[in-house]
């Protein structure tokens, strides 16, 4: 009786079908699910049926949010993603919500299914409540399943072909910048629209990644190292001296951010001009982050051809980025503004699944090691410094030592050394695993 004041239909319907297992989606073996992101330009009528499915997406997520929530705080009813999936039935037969036939009801499901993960990650404690979605501060997405789209691959550009949506009669312009694996079936689409008004397309696909060849010391038999140190004076810092330069994007164009912002509070809300230099914002801050992921994955993916074991710093960003506080606080909100656009995460997220997919091994160096006071030619220990000290001599041997430089050789000769503590465990002609934690290090070798 609560499930049908709460608008979610029974199950009768269902009691007289043979019942099946469902079958889950898994990859095959030896494959990897790779996303591939390309730009596409729609028709006015495909922007139009675009805009009516992000609406629709952003309601049902919004609906079977509030259904859920009363449901438990009213009734004391659990209501799952199976219930919501009634109620979206029910809210297509109502005549006010009958706009929904409009979309494709797989799009509307993934939507409700997105709602499920979250609760998911919710109970088991890794995220908050889930919160309503906002049109205009919430992202611009339709998930497509295998049965919401069309693909036709090209003979001729294998790799390529024509994608066509679900209620679309004509096929996507996209722009193919590279190709896809031929003879591969997309196994599901991302449609995203983002804050300057680009339309994106994100194929999952299934492919076989060959590793790259091992990477051995000059003369010997021993695996190519280098020690990674991420900073703010130089973005990385290698084990050999080697330093690449901090772009500071967002210092870059502050001034012209500065400007445009200044423009936008002189703007009347809701006028098209006030549109305009919103759509300007949104175009400069979308340069910024391409820039800087097109700068990352480069830097990424030579460090893993160039090295066959990686060793990182395991860095908490999230506690790096505490709130600005205190007497200092202005300070401190310009540190956090400098970690924000140099976007360690993003580099170590890129480092971690790369070296999965090459055949390489990242080491990951707990937190509290001493790599930066700790003198990387006799292992003695110097005195604490502040971060504007950038170079020190040892009390110990007098060596002068660059700061960031000897930091990486120290995480390479304590990476080489958890690296080894595996290697020694691991049984003949086994690989090595593709990451080492510290933190884990009594896990991994219990595993080995």
């Amino acid at each position: 009786m609560k499930r049908e004041v709460l608008g979610i239909g029974d199950r009768r319907k269902h009691h007289t079908r043979t019942a099946t297992p469902l079958k889950g989606h898994s990859k095959a073996a030896d494959t990897r699910h790779c996303l591939y992101r390309f730009r596409f330009y729609p028709t006015r009528e495909q922007a139009e049926q675009l805009e009516r499915t992000f609406g629709a997406c952003r309601w049902v997520y919004n609906e079977g949010l509030a259904l859920r929530s009363g449901a438990w705080e009213t009734h004391r009813v659990k209501v799952g993603f199976a219930e919501t999936c009634r109620a979206l039935t029910g809210w297509k037969r109502n005549e006010e919500t009958a706009w929904l036939k409009e979309v494709s009801s797989t799009v509307l499901q993934q939507s409700l299914r997105h709602l499920d993960q979250g609760f998911g990650r919710f109970f088991k404690g890794l995220a908050k409540y889930p919160k309503r979605k906002k049109k205009g501060r919430s992202r611009d997405t339709a998930i497509y399943v295998r049965t919401g789209f069309k693909w036709a691959e090209d003979p001729a550009r294998p790799g390529t072909g024509l994608i066509t949506l679900a209620k679309q009669s004509r096929p996507l312009d996209v722009r193919w910048s590279r190709a896809l694996p031929a003879g591969v079936v997309p196994v599901r689409l991302s449609v995203t629209r983002d804050r300057a008004g680009r339309y994106f397309v994100s194929t999952l696909v299934e492919e076989r990644i060959a590793p790259l060849p091992e990477v051995f010391v000059s003369g010997s038999r021993e695996p190519k190292a280098v020690g990674v140190d991420v900073g703010l004076a130089s973005l990385v810092t290698l084990d050999d001296g080697t330093k690449l330069d901090h772009p500071r994007l967002l210092k870059r164009y502050a001034e012209k951010l500065a400007r445009l912002q200044r423009e936008l509070h002189k703007k009347v809300r809701g006028s098209r001009n006030r549109e305009k230099v919103r759509q300007r914002i949104a175009r400069l801050y979308a340069l910024i982050g391409d820039v800087r992921r097109d700068m990352l994955d480069k830097l990424t993916t030579r460090l893993v051809r160039e090295n066959q074991v990686l060793v990182v710093e395991d860095l908490s960003v999230t506690t790096l980025l505490r709130a600005a506080r205190g007497k200092n606080r202005r300070r401190k909100a310009k540190l956090n503004q400098a970690i924000r656009d140099a976007s360690w995460g993003e580099l170590l997220r890129q480092l971690r699944y790369k070296c999965e997919w090459y055949g390489r091994t990242l080491v990951v160096v707990d937190r509290f090691f001493p790599s930066t006071r700790r003198c990387s030619a006799c292992h003695s220990m110097g005195p604490r410094m502040d971060v504007s000290v950038r170079e020190w001599a040892c009390p110990a041997c007098g060596a002068v030592l660059d700061r960031d430089v000897n930091a990486a050789a120290n995480l390479r000769d304590e990476g080489m050394r958890l690296y080894w503590l595996v290697a020694a465990c691991l049984p003949p002609g086994r690989r090595t695993p593709a990451v080492i934690r510290a933190s884990e290090l009594e896990e991994c070798l219990a595993a080995a």
